[in-house]
């Protein structure tokens, strides 16, 4: 099959893009927990963080509950055993014996996008830190008011270096490495916020999920929300009720009788007045008595809209950045289209997710298949059917988080269990063809035999 897929390429039948996209799908789809390659990892507690650097695919990151941070070199294995499986030990090791590693938890250990001469990690301890790879040694903190949940930097910003941080306080924090001290506060949640996502498509939209089940979009450049997402909100161009019945007026009086033209004046403009109103009515917030007026952003504070019944989990973005995943402590998984915010209505096959603490969900590049962490297993679903794709089974304990690597094609999962799985494509691509080479010359060799 694989070989056929070549042989088409080479007769000019395939475009690139579809042949590459036809190869990645299809290692994508043979994913298995790898028997040529494993990670040793160096953590004595929970992993909760993995990122391979977006500059050279080639270094891992990974963050633990003993608060340590290590980084793995995925090309270079540092020996082998049984003389085909590479072993791959930690280059890179920051604990709580070093001068100025983390007391409590890492919750998130991120790459500086640009190159992987910087890394960031946040922990339980209120601080994020920024590491100098090299010489592993801290080159700036920031200090939080409380128990830093998630950390994300935007993967193609250019003109801005901030590292974007979500705590148990309500508030969503933004931190520049260029100048080492706080640029925004963006406050709208009711709760903490457990995870954070950047925009792929554009480098000042920020996506945040809280604890009070609500999913907020922020253009950082300007003051509030513009956006929150509403589980019920599937359909678009939908009136809010107060509009459509001053449209049924308008029209009613617009088809009445010529002598009435007085009476529809009035009718008209006292519709206006209790538009007006009503719309004035719904941009403030009565307390006490005093008016506050609200942000357009903020109108959830009314009725508390909320993308899931209970926190939001995780949050991940398409490569497109059309679509956006949000997983809740409601074991539901949601996709999102990013420009009107609407709810898509995919319905996922039953999952059981840890509700916890934050999870970190993957996808792939096509977008096909999404990898969720369901207690003990990842899940491979099906990203517009719903369906499951594959169970993974090979941890002993919860699984935290998985991170999917589009330049190997391969999945790296952490668990409770301390470990860090490697599941690669089933055979090798050249193997594959050499085996197919191989079963063609067999059908050649039996056509000559029995031929007259």
């Amino acid at each position: 099959m694989w070989l056929e897929e070549v042989r088409r390429r080479e007769r000019g039948e395939l475009r690139v893009r579809r042949f590459k996209a036809l190869a990645r799908s299809r290692r994508a789809a043979s994913l298995a927990l790898s028997n040529r390659k494993e990670i040793a990892t160096p953590h004595h507690g929970a992993v909760n963080s993995l990122q391979v650097d977006l500059t050279e695919g080639r270094y891992l990151l990974s963050g633990a509950s003993d608060g340590s941070a290590a980084v793995f070199d995925l090309n270079n294995a540092t020996e082998y055993e049984a003389g085909f499986i590479a072993k791959h030990r930690n280059i890179l090791l920051v604990d709580r014996q070093h001068e100025h590693g983390h007391k409590f938890v890492v919750s998130a250990a991120i790459w500086y996008p640009v190159d992987t001469g910087l890394f960031v990690t946040a922990s339980f301890d209120t601080y994020v830190k920024v590491w100098d790879t090299n010489s592993t040694q801290v080159v700036m903190d920031f200090k939080m008011p409380g128990k830093v949940y998630s950390a994300a930097m935007s993967p193609i910003a250019t003109t801005h270096m901030l590292i974007a941080t979500g705590s148990a306080d309500v508030q969503v924090r933004l931190c520049d490495i260029a100048s080492g001290a706080f640029t925004h506060t963006l406050s709208g949640h009711h709760d903490g916020i457990m995870s954070l996502e950047w925009s792929t498509s554009s480098e000042w939209i920020l996506m945040s999920g809280g604890c009070d089940g609500a999913i907020r979009f922020w253009d950082i450049r300007r003051a509030g929300c513009f956006l929150v997402l509403d589980q019920l909100r599937s359909q678009q161009g939908r009136r809010p009720p107060f509009l459509d019945s001053a449209m049924e007026k308008d029209q009613k009086n617009l088809t009445s009788s010529p002598s009435s033209k007085s009476n529809s004046v009035q009718q008209r403009t006292g519709s206006r007045k209790k538009h007006s109103k009503a719309l004035h009515k719904s941009q403030t917030l009565i307390r006490g008595h005093t008016q506050q007026r609200v942000h357009p952003g903020m109108s959830s504070s009314q009725n508390r809209t909320t993308a899931h019944y209970g926190a939001v989990t995780g949050l991940k973005t398409t490569t497109d950045g059309m679509h956006l995943l949000s997983s809740g402590s409601d074991s539901r998984l949601r996709i999102w289209d990013v420009d009107s915010g609407c709810n898509t209505l995919v319905n996922f096959e039953a999952m059981r997710l840890h509700a916890g603490k934050p999870l970190q969900l993957a996808v792939t590049d096509d977008p096909s298949l999404v990898f969720v962490p369901c207690m003990g297993s990842i899940k491979a679903y099906n990203m517009w059917s719903g369906t499951t794709f594959q169970t993974f089974r090979g941890h002993y304990d919860h699984v935290n988080c998985c991170y999917y690597n589009s330049q190997d094609q391969e999945l790296y999962t952490g668990s409770n269990d301390r470990q860090i799985l490697v599941w690669s494509p089933a055979t090798p691509a050249l193997t594959e063809m050499e085996d197919d080479d191989k079963r063609q010359e067999g059908f050649a060799a039996d056509e000559d035999n029995w031929s007259d």
